[in-house]
């Protein structure tokens, strides 16, 4: 599990990045965007268009990346409530289904939405759609991994958690004194 921690740090920190590096570029093209359309009275379409797309991108990644932190939108008051092996399997479930969701929406149908687009140009930007439409399958990959990581989390602290539960004790052998 050690590794699996160690790939999942790595995959956080590269997505903290990108997420980082859109949003500064993001951040340069709006600015760009608002002086070239004010005080030069001539807007670039280019740099909107971009600007759009990061968005876009910024949104695939924040949220793959939010999912892998275990920080995204998760209603927990019954589930909390629950037992260790009933919400080991609570647990396992929801990460089945969105792993199945990864695979089948993101990775698979993305890549083929993302293949589709390929021949259909960006009027502004002159690249093909399709460049916009694979964050789809590489984000569907990172939630995926997530996905299998927290289904593996989820065991090891199970049996942290039933390793860590004392014994019950039956009254044989204790005397009164």
């Amino acid at each position: 599990m050690h590794a699996f921690t160690a790939v999942k740090r790595v995959i956080d920190k590269i997505m903290e990045w990108c997420n980082i590096i859109i949003l500064a570029i993001m951040t340069i093209l709006v600015t760009y965007q608002v002086i070239t359309r004010y005080f030069f009275n001539k807007p670039s379409a280019i740099s909107e268009g971009l600007a759009q797309y990061l968005f876009v991108w910024m949104i695939m990644f924040g949220s793959a990346y939010v999912f892998g932190l275990r920080e995204h939108l998760n209603i927990t008051v019954i589930k909390d409530k629950l037992s260790p092996m009933p919400y080991l399997v609570v647990e396992i479930l929801s990460n089945l289904v969105l792993l199945i969701f990864s695979w089948g929406v993101m990775i698979v149908g993305g890549y083929q939405g993302a293949l589709k687009q390929m021949t259909t140009v960006d009027a502004s930007l002159q690249i093909p759609m399709g460049i916009i439409y694979i964050a789809i399958p590489i984000c569907g990959f990172v939630m995926l991994f997530y996905a299998i990581y927290n289904i593996c989390l989820a065991v090891v602290e199970y049996h942290q958690k039933v390793a860590a539960k004392p014994a019950p004790t039956t009254g044989k052998g204790e005397s009164d004194t």
